[in-house]
């Protein structure tokens, strides 16, 4: 999942790969990271160690819902270079092209969410070379991390040639080509931009036909939650899903040890009165070897079941 302060992590990868207009380019890691604060982009990095033992990002991902107006324009007449129209006008201050929380549940409620798939950047991008076979192999189930437990309408990826083999590979279906050198877009487009691009398209009926083993028809599958956790748990279960510590997560939630403490209680009782075979009933209090039992259970189960922890209208007071 994409943190606060991930945004400069993602630009750096993202500047290697893709090419954006110069503005865009100079503020690109404010514009990612205010999205990332107002809970408008979902993603994630993935790290691997380089040759001198040191962590370092080798790839990243991040996607944004948008309004069903916007996708059917889009899907009407597709133009090139998406994420660089899209992320241009969030730097002129129109964030709310991409859905907020409140928007994310509205949407998972009831007709469905349309997402766009901004970027996925690996290096390399090579995805014929061993190293970029071995981080791609990585990618597919954190793709499915990141992108299940959301009630899908539907998916769109534009980008150039070179992800042909991603997109196609991972389920999508090739919606339109776009030829720039045959027909020059309207609007200019960033210096270096590949003019051989295409547009890729998933939707919820295609799910049907589409073999379930594929990444893309996996995550169309959707069932309600069956907890109500507030935004405040689901964000600390998150956390702990990625093996952070009670430590860990205070920090990055910048909270006391204590608030963790409490947060796991309240989420020990809520799920006893839900689930309660999901837990030990002997105690809510989470203390002691078995509390970290209950807790490893909980974990386990959203995630399994990551619409636990998604965006959702019911929310219990």
């Amino acid at each position: 999942m994409l943190l606060s302060g991930d945004g400069l992590a993602c630009a750096r990868l993202m500047r290697k790969i893709t090419s954006l207009d110069d503005k865009l380019n100079r503020d690109l890691p404010d514009v990612i990271e205010a999205l990332i604060e107002e809970d408008r982009l979902i993603g994630g990095l993935i790290e691997d160690y380089d040759a001198a033992g040191e962590r370092t990002v080798v790839a990243a991902t991040f996607s944004g819902f948008v309004t069903p107006e916007l996708q059917h324009r889009y899907l009407e007449r597709p133009w090139p270079c998406l994420t660089n129209w899209l992320l241009t006008r969030c730097l002129t201050g129109e964030t709310e092209i991409f859905l907020d929380r409140a928007a994310q549940a509205q949407g998972n409620v009831g007709r469905g969410l349309d997402l766009v798939m901004l970027d996925y950047i690996q290096a390399p991008m090579d995805f014929t070379s061993a190293e970029g076979r071995r981080i791609m192999t990585v990618f597919f189930p954190f793709f499915l991390s990141i992108h299940r437990g959301y009630n899908l309408n539907s998916m769109i990826v534009e980008a150039g040639a070179a992800y042909e083999q991603m997109a196609i590979g991972a389920g999508f279906r090739l919606y339109k080509s776009l030829d720039l050198d045959r027909d020059p877009p309207a609007e200019p487009i960033p210096v270096g931009a590949m003019k051989k691009r295409a547009v890729y398209y998933f939707q919820r009926e295609m799910a049907a036909g589409t073999p379930p083993s594929t990444p893309v028809s996996a995550v169309f599958t959707y069932l309600p939650p069956r907890f109500r956790f507030t935004a405040g748990e689901q964000r600390m279960l998150l956390r702990a899903i990625d093996g952070l510590t009670d430590e860990e997560i205070a920090g990055t939630l910048d909270v006391s040890r204590d608030a963790v403490k409490q947060t796991w209680r309240s989420i020990y009782d809520h799920v006893i009165q839900v689930m309660p075979d999901l837990v030990d009933r002997g105690q809510a209090s989470g203390d002691g070897a078995r509390g970290q039992e209950k807790r490893r259970r909980i974990v386990a189960y959203v995630r399994d079941n990551a619409q636990e922890l998604r965006p959702h209208y019911l929310r219990r007071g």
